[in-house]
């Protein structure tokens, strides 16, 4: 009974965890213009010349997901709560689906982003991530293991394919940089939110007896 009322709070946090590590270096380097955090990757990967020559195989979206898996956790979290209700009930859905928003390809590409293979893939996880944020005003009529069960593939899918991206293009950086490029802090924030929020899930996906 104590862990399913603190349920909501603490994914909570392990989303706003996720949250900074997405804004934080994920490339560190001493000069600040050269570190790159997750969204920055996203606008970069495409340009380093590996990638583009298509070398080094890289969905550049998947940089997304450390801001829109997050974002659809804090949708997700006030379903936890017994009876969910008020500011919190409405907030946590319009809150994620804010976050997607910010994602959004910029003006004026945006007009003719359904029909460019360079903004197509964004526009569509952006729109898809606010379906699902303001679909979890409903979320609270699943099971709880079906909801416990959500949280954790929100949790792998916001860290664990950004991170196997990192690991292939960290390479191409360290060659760029002159230097051993290392794993920056927002990748460990990131990892911590997300361990947060699998192990939540997984604690709810488990039958009670």
């Amino acid at each position: 009974m104590i862990m399913r009322r603190w349920m909501p709070w603490l994914l909570t946090l392990g989303a706003l965890l996720e949250l900074a590590g997405a804004v934080i270096p994920w490339i560190p380097h001493r000069a600040a213009a050269l570190r790159l955090n997750a969204l920055d990757l996203f606008v970069v990967v495409r340009l380093l010349p590996p990638v583009r020559d298509g070398v080094v195989r890289v969905a550049r979206e998947v940089f997304l997901l450390p801001l829109l898996a997050p974002a659809l956790v804090l949708a997700l979290a006030p379903a936890f709560c017994p009876r969910p209700r008020g500011f919190f009930h409405y907030g946590g859905p319009l809150a994620g689906a804010a976050l997607a928003l910010t994602v959004l390809p910029p003006y004026p590409p945006i007009l003719t982003a359904w029909r460019d293979p360079l903004y197509r893939g964004q526009l569509l996880l952006v729109l898809v991530a606010c379906v699902l944020a303001l679909a979890a005003l409903w979320a609270h009529r699943l099971p709880e293991r079906w909801r416990g069960g959500l949280a954790s593939v929100l949790a792998l899918m916001g860290w664990l394919p950004p991170f196997l991206a990192v690991l292939r293009v960290r390479p191409i950086f360290s060659a760029l940089y002159g230097t051993p490029v290392g794993i920056g802090p927002g990748v460990l924030l990131s990892a911590l939110g997300a361990g947060l929020v699998l192990s939540l899930g997984v604690l709810a996906a488990i039958p009670r007896r």
